[in-house]
C-alpha cells in the first residue's frame, strides 16, 4: 500500500515546479479575464448611460480634474517598475528586485492618493452645476469607474506589500519567483484598464 501512495505522490504534477507555475499562470490568466468581462461590463454600462439623449453631459458640467494625468502617470511607471523587478529576480538581482517591488507599491499608494484628491476637488464643482438629468451619467462616467478600479488597485497592493516584504528576506530567486509575477501580471493588467477608462472618460465627458 505504502509503496502505491508514494509513486502517486512522485506522479502528482504539482509536485513538479514547471507544473506548478504553469497551473498558476492558467489560474492566473482566467482570474484576468474574468476582471476584464467585469470592467467590460461597467464600461458598457457607462455608455449605454452616455448614449440616451437625456443622459448627456450638460455644458457647465466642469472639465475632468486634471489630476487624472498625473494619476495616469503613476500607473504607467509604477508598470516599468514592476516589470524591472521581474526582470531582477530572474536574474538573481535582488537588491534591484526589492527596490522595484517597493517603488511600485508606493506608486500604487500615490495613484490611491492622487486619485482620493481628484474625487474630492470634483465633487465641490459637481455639486454646484449638476442638474438631475446627468446624475446618473456623471456617477457612472468618473465616480463607478474610477472606483471599480481603485477597489482593485487596494486589491493589488496586498500582495504587493507582500512580496516586497519577503523580497527583502530574499525569498525569491531565478528558479523561483512565481508571486513576483502574478504580482506584475496582475498591475500590467490594472495598468491596460486604466489607460481603457482613462481615454473612455476623456472622451466622453
Amino acid at each position: 500500500m505504502s509503496p502505491t501512495v508514494g509513486s502517486a505522490s512522485k506522479s502528482s504534477p504539482f509536485a513538479d515546479r514547471r507544473a506548478r507555475l504553469a497551473a498558476g499562470m492558467l489560474g492566473m490568466t482566467l482570474f484576468l479575464v474574468s476582471l476584464g468581462v467585469l470592467f467590460g461590463a461597467v464600461l458598457v454600462g457607462y455608455l449605454v448611460i452616455r448614449l440616451q439623449p437625456t443622459a448627456g453631459p450638460a455644458p457647465e458640467i466642469p472639465a475632468l480634474p486634471a489630476g487624472l494625468w498625473l494619476s495616469t502617470v503613476l500607473m504607467l511607471i509604477s508598470s516599468v517598475t514592476v516589470q524591472w523587478a521581474l526582470g531582477a529576480a530572474r536574474r538573481d538581482r535582488h537588491r534591484q528586485l526589492r527596490v522595484g517591488m517597493a517603488a511600485t507599491t508606493l506608486l500604487g499608494l500615490a495613484f490611491l492618493g492622487t486619485q482620493t484628491v481628484c474625487w474630492i476637488q470634483w465633487s465641490g464643482p459637481l455639486a454646484a452645476s449638476l442638474g438631475e438629468a446627468q446624475k446618473a451619467f456623471v456617477l457612472t462616467g468618473f465616480y463607478v469607474l474610477t472606483g471599480v478600479h481603485a477597489l482593485h488597485v487596494i486589491g493589488g497592493l496586498i500582495p504587493l506589500a507582500v512580496v516586497t516584504i519577503r523580497s527583502f528576506g530574499n525569498r525569491y530567486s531565478s528558479a523561483d519567483h512565481a508571486a513576483v509575477r502574478y504580482c506584475a501580471m496582475y498591475w500590467h493588467f490594472l495598468d491596460g484598464v486604466w489607460l481603457v477608462l482613462f481615454a473612455t472618460l476623456m472622451l466622453g465627458i
